[in-house]
């Protein structure tokens, strides 16, 4: 094995890279896929190596992603430089009956490969987002369009940028959970509140009493208040009245 196929062959710190990774000649042919890209793409060994990437995995013409990946390969090549894609698009085809494309968003990098002075290559390493909201795939994309003018790798901390843009994203996605929760606690307790207000009017009971009439229907039918007390007012839109407890 020459010293450049060596390189591109991947040791033992290309497997234990955390973030899924492959290495590719200057031809964009895959020679080593790290366990976790095998992982996230759901592919073996046998399935990518000595393919190229392109081949590997064909780009869903409704999306277009291989021209800005491709471009993203030639900036590597032609500055020898990192270049830090941020969030894009590109699907991968599942290979059912019939094969359709699956939705996927990366924050993609890419790193040349060194043999002295020549670029024999390049290390690609990509990050699964697709699981954050759409919100905040759209303002990654939108920094990354900010920044398109700057492309190039001509950034020396641009590692370090896209790890915060990541960290960014997923501090978006659980502060938008957090609002949910908050938005789901507000309504369900506005729905208690009318739910308790109307045992009141029917039962002429005091409002503690009407809570614990709720807490009572909602453990013995093992559902939530906020459900067991959305009943009770629908039950009274419709005409029916519930039953005491």
């Amino acid at each position: 094995m020459s010293d450049r196929s060596r390189m591109l062959a991947g040791g033992d710190a290309f497997r234990a890279l955390t973030s899924p990774a492959v290495l590719l000649d200057s031809d964009y042919v895959i020679r080593a896929a790290n366990p976790a890209y095998l992982r996230v793409t759901e592919r073996s060994e046998d399935q990518l190596v000595s393919v190229n990437l392109f081949e590997a995995f064909p780009d869903n013409p409704e999306v277009n992603g291989q021209p800005v990946l491709a471009a993203c390969f030639e900036r590597v090549l032609r500055t020898r430089r990192p270049d830090h894609l941020g969030v894009q698009r590109y699907d991968v085809l599942d290979q059912g009956e019939p094969p359709v494309y699956l939705p996927r968003h990366w924050m993609a990098v890419g790193s040349p490969v060194h043999d002295g002075d020549d670029v024999v290559g390049i290390l690609l390493r990509v990050d699964d987002v697709t699981g954050l909201r759409p919100a905040a795939l759209r303002a990654l994309e939108a920094q990354r369009d900010a920044a398109a003018p700057s492309a190039g790798g001509e950034d020396a901390t641009g590692d370090e940028v896209v790890a915060s843009l990541l960290i960014a994203a997923r501090d978006l996605e659980a502060m938008a959970e957090e609002i949910d929760q908050l938005r789901e606690a507000l309504t369900s307790r506005a729905t208690i509140d009318q739910a308790k207000g109307i045992l009141m009017a029917q039962r002429g009971c005091s409002a503690d009493e009407a809570f614990q009439s709720l807490r009572k229907m909602s453990n013995d039918a093992n559902v939530r208040l906020a459900e067991v007390a959305g009943a009770v007012i629908y039950r009274v839109q419709g005409g029916g009245i519930p039953q005491r407890s």
